[in-house]
Parts: C-alpha cells; sequence; structure tokens
C-alpha cells in the first residue's frame, strides 16, 4: 500500500480482496488460468491464452468516494474485431449478487501496454459492493486499486459457499467479441447467482483434448462443468472420440458433478450455406446420441443443451463477425442459460 495525489493503493492479492477465476492463484500467485506447471503437457496456444484473465473478477466493499486502477499489461490491444475496452479494459459493477448494476469501464491509450484510469469519483461516502472485471483478452501482469486514503474495505459478502461453475470452450466463452469484460456471457451469469464462475474459455483451441480434461478435474469444489467446445473440434470424428474421454476422465474425479453439453450456436452464414448447416446438425446429433447412451449406462447427470437456441430466432443479428457474440449475442445467451444453470447448481 501507498499514498499519494490523494490516493492510497492496494494489491487485490491481499485481504480482504477477493480475486476469482482462477482456481491456481494461491498455488502459483500469478493471474492465470492454468497452472504454472501443469500435471499434464498442454499446447503452446492453450498456454499462452491460460495468461489471459477472461472471467476473472475481484471483489470487495469499501465506502470510498472514488476508485482507480492501474494496470500492467502483457502486451497492448491489437485485435481488430474487438473493441480494446473489451480486450484490455477493466469495467465496475456495484451491487449485490442477482442486484449488479454497470458503473464504468477503463478509458485508455490502446497503444499502450500500461495505464491508470479512474471508474468512478465524487460518489457520497456509503459502503457498496464492488465487482471489477478483469481483460477479456490480455494477460495482466500486475493490477492495483486506488481508493480514498480515509476510505474502509471489508470482504465481498456475495457467496454461500466455495463451489465453482466451470466453463470449458471456445471464443464464445472466452469472450469474443464482447465490447467490455462485465458482457462476456460467463460474467453475466456470475451477477445472477451467488457463486464463482471459472472461464475456461481457450480461443481457437479448445478441442476438448483429454490432457485439459485433467487439469480442470483438479479444481475442487465444483457445482457444474459445462462444455461448450465443439465448434474448435477439428472434425466430426475428432469430436466424436473426445467428448466422451473427456467426460471419462473427469467423472473418475467427479462422479456426481452435473455436467452440461452445449451444441454450436447458429451461424449467420448457414441460411445460404447448406454445408455448413448440415455439419453443425450431425455433430448436434452425434452429441445428443453420446449424451444419451452415456444416460442409459447410469450417468443421470448429464445434461445436453441445442446451441441453435441460444440467440434466439434473429440470432444473425446477435454477432460482430457472423461467428462471435456480440454484447447483444452474449445477453441472449446468459439469459437462456440462466434457468438451465440455476436448476443444476441450486
Amino acid at each position: 500500500m501507498d499514498t499519494g495525489n490523494g490516493w492510497k493503493w492496494y494489491s487485490p492479492r491481499n485481504e480482504p480482496f477477493r480475486i476469482t477465476g482462477l482456481p491456481w492463484l494461491e498455488q502459483d500467485g500469478v493471474y492465470r488460468r492454468l497452472p504454472v506447471e501443469p500435471s499434464h503437457p498442454i499446447r503452446s496456444e492453450v498456454d499462452r491464452l491460460a495468461n489471459y484473465t477472461a472471467g476473472v473478477q475481484i471483489r470487495f466493499q469499501t465506502d470510498s468516494p472514488k476508485l482507480s486502477v492501474r494496470v500492467v499489461l502483457a502486451d497492448r490491444a491489437t485485435m481488430y474485431q474487438m473493441p480494446a475496452t473489451g480486450q484490455c479494459g477493466v469495467d465496475c459493477y456495484f451491487g449485490a449478487t442477482g442486484n449488479q448494476q454497470y458503473v464504468n469501464t477503463t478509458r485508455f491509450d490502446h497503444s499502450k501496454d500500461e495505464y491508470e484510469s479512474i471508474l468512478f469519483e465524487s460518489l457520497p461516502s456509503e459502503m457498496r459492493d464492488i465487482t471489477l472485471n478483469l481483460p477479456l483478452y490480455q494477460g495482466v501482469k500486475e493490477l492495483w486499486i486506488g481508493l480514498d486514503p480515509s476510505s474502509s474495505i471489508t470482504g465481498f459478502p456475495g457467496f454461500l459457499s466455495d463451489k465453482k461453475v466451470l466453463i470449458y470452450g471456445t471464443s464464445i466463452t472466452h469472450g469474443a467479441c464482447a465490447s467490455r469484460p462485465g458482457m462476456a456471457y460467463p460474467n453475466i451469469l456470475s451477477r445472477k447467482f451467488p457463486i464463482e464462475m471459472v472461464n475456461l474459455g481457450f480461443s481457437g483451441n479448445a478441442q476438448g483434448e483429454p490432457e485439459l480434461a485433467h487439469l480442470i478435474s483438479q479444481i475442487e469444489e465444483p457445482a457444474l462443468l459445462v462444455l461448450d467446445y465443439e465448434v474448435n473440434t477439428p472434425s466430426t470424428e475428432r469430436l466424436k472420440e473426445s467428448l466422451p474421454e473427456f467426460i471419462r476422465i473427469y467423472r473418475s474425479r467427479h462422479p456426481e458433478v452435473p455436467i452440461l453439453v452445449l451444441s454450436q450456436i447458429r451461424l449467420a452464414i448457414e441460411t445460404f450455406d447448406d454445408n455448413r448447416l448440415s455439419v453443425r446438425e450431425e455433430r448436434k446429433q452425434l452429441q445428443m446420441a453420446i449424451i444419451e447412451q452415456l444416460q442409459q449406462e447410469g450417468d443421470a447427470n448429464l445434461h445436453f443443451f441445442d446451441g441453435a437456441e441460444l440467440l434466439g430466432a434473429d440470432y444473425q443479428e446477435c454477432t460482430t463477425d457472423g461467428i462471435h457474440p456480440s454484447d447483444l449475442g452474449y445477453f441472449r445467451i446468459a439469459e437462456t442459460l440462466s434457468p438451465i444453470v440455476g436448476k443444476l447448481i441450486l
């Protein structure tokens, strides 16, 4: 902690701040979604993407009338199809789970890899629940939170247990192309339920590898595992092999935890490309058959949901590039999944 220019700066890695979405933070001490030294080898791209802080949140209570953040990123904003605020920004919400309200997003020079930005100031000095959502598509080397020097800080009271919802998937899970971090669907879901959400989206690289199944199975206190990785598999045959094996590996450590398998969302091009439509339908039927077979063999905690229903009838208006959801698309996904997730975890 240091004080200067009317601010007192804190590292959120110290109490009473709570960081969620990083199951190995206590072990490794870095903002990374997979272990620094994984027990099973992972591909270089997955290793790189694990350093991105998608779904990571900082939660606390304070009566400070102002709040600022200092962020040191691993690199600059470089994505052409995604706003810098979503790739490298931090956004802020007030309120308890189930009643959170958006406040602001950091403003910064996207050509630089370090910035300081005020999220609010000159507010009444009253205790507030604060949630900060960290960058979706960039690594965070270090982050500090600036508050009024006379303010108090306490822990965030919002969770009922140490249980976690684990969401493994593609760039759509990861957060492309949300305009700001809080609009990725795992983060939207986090505002609906008093439980930690862990975003295990690895953009373009969620292939259902057995190594990832082993690593994810090591995360303690799972309440639900969501598998949303279909579209990253190289072929239908590969999906046929990977899905039952992924489930088998996970079941070896967590025999009763609910598993929800999501098939792919509709793509805009499907209206004009019958081949793309038929591939999605083929893969959907394959996943349904695998889940049905495992259910018949006695796994009552396996569930399937047709991803074609996630965006609604006007799905073509819900993406930024025909594939990745816009904020509207992410809102639709979260609204559709919310009652399903609720039934499985509550």
